[in-house]
């Protein structure tokens, strides 16, 4: 059986999006990702180290990087 290939997720400033799962596989990304930027509805932005980040705009700025 093939091994699974597992990525991580990071941040627009290179940090995990989840301090509690730091693996995921191909299919779990997209929902991982749409998870992350719900988080940021409320206050209608990303704060990173390098300015405001418009909410269409965090999942595109983030990295998936394999393990």
């Amino acid at each position: 059986m093939p091994k699974v290939q597992k990525f991580r997720i990071l941040s627009p400033d290179n940090i995990d999006i989840r301090m509690d799962k730091f693996e995921y596989t191909k299919k779990q990304v997209p929902q991982e990702l749409e998870g992350f930027a719900k988080r940021y509805e409320r206050q209608g932005y990303y704060s990173s180290n390098r300015g405001r980040i418009p909410l269409e705009d965090i999942t595109e700025q983030c990295s998936v990087v394999p393990c």
